[in-house]
């Protein structure tokens, strides 16, 4: 008896059809999730665009634009302080009218050597000077020109940096080449600018593209002549591939595009700099 007791107890245990079978572990089967789209950084810019840059280094006094802000050309975007050039300015003028000094004297010893060359030498001819002061006074005369020549230099000189630091000076106003729109205000008031440094861009409003970064891996996808969708802030835009800017670059990881989208229908607040996504239909990571 007690053998058949322990048979029964290591015995299988059927389990009836509403009961879970503890030999097996269940888990919830994993849902299939859906290929991302692909999604390229994109920023709104112009065919057309020029640079704001300072002709000399100099502190920002006054900056009178800001991002969006639509100018003419010739509006003054900003000021430089050209106190530095006024000071070199007066200097130059004072060089030059020290060698406009110089030029007037040598002028006045060459006339009057020339003039005491002149009688030496007929005195020479008639016997009644000796040829050493006819020497000396063809080389006082020589003297006297090339002093003359040295000033006229002088005043050619001064007079050149005179033209360059008043132009410098004029351009302390920084104005607008063209007609646009500004974007990408780089300087600050009370910080220097220095030589060639960008203050802002100015883009034409009426030129609008699209550009974007294409990575390697996603360069087959992007076809040139085909639509995308381009995604500014809550707007959707189909623009068209237009070209690619440049070949593929290892050091930053992508091709940058351009894509033309319809003016038309360009809603007034989308402006140059508001950057986005470009999204390529149908197609998935």
């Amino acid at each position: 008896m007690p053998l058949l007791l322990l048979a029964a107890a290591c015995g299988t245990h059927e389990t009836t059809p509403d009961e879970l079978d503890p030999t097996e572990a269940e888990y919830p089967a994993e849902r299939a999730q859906a290929p991302a789209p692909i999604e390229l950084v994109a920023v709104v810019s112009s065919h057309q665009a020029k640079v704001i840059s300072a002709d000399f280094e100099g502190r920002v006094e006054k900056l009178f634009v800001h991002n969006g802000e639509r100018v003419k050309a010739g509006d003054v975007v900003a000021q430089l302080d050209a106190t530095d050039l006024q000071s070199k300015l007066a200097e130059a003028q004072a060089q030059k009218a020290s060698a406009e000094g110089e030029a007037s004297r040598a002028y006045i010893l060459a006339s009057a050597a020339r003039r005491a060359a002149h009688n030496e030498e007929r005195l020479v001819r008639f016997g009644a000077s000796a040829p050493e002061a006819l020497n000396k006074a063809n080389s006082d005369a020589a003297a006297a020109a090339a002093e003359g020549a040295a000033a006229a230099g002088k005043i050619k000189e001064a007079s050149a940096n005179i033209d360059e630091l008043q132009k410098l000076i004029a351009a302390a106003a920084v104005k607008a080449p063209i007609d646009g729109q500004v974007s990408m205000v780089k300087a600050k008031e009370g910080e220097v600018a220095h030589k060639g440094t960008p203050i802002a861009r100015v883009f034409d409003p009426h030129d609008l593209v699209i550009k974007f970064a294409v990575p390697r891996e996603v360069l087959p996808l992007v076809k040139l002549g085909e639509n995308v969708d381009v995604q500014i802030g809550k707007r959707v835009l189909v623009a068209k591939v237009r070209a690619s800017l440049s070949e593929y670059d290892p050091t930053v990881g992508f091709t940058p595009f351009e894509a033309e989208i319809d003016l038309a229908k360009i809603p007034a607040e989308i402006q140059v700099g508001d950057a986005g996504h470009v999204h390529i239909k149908g197609a998935v990571l």
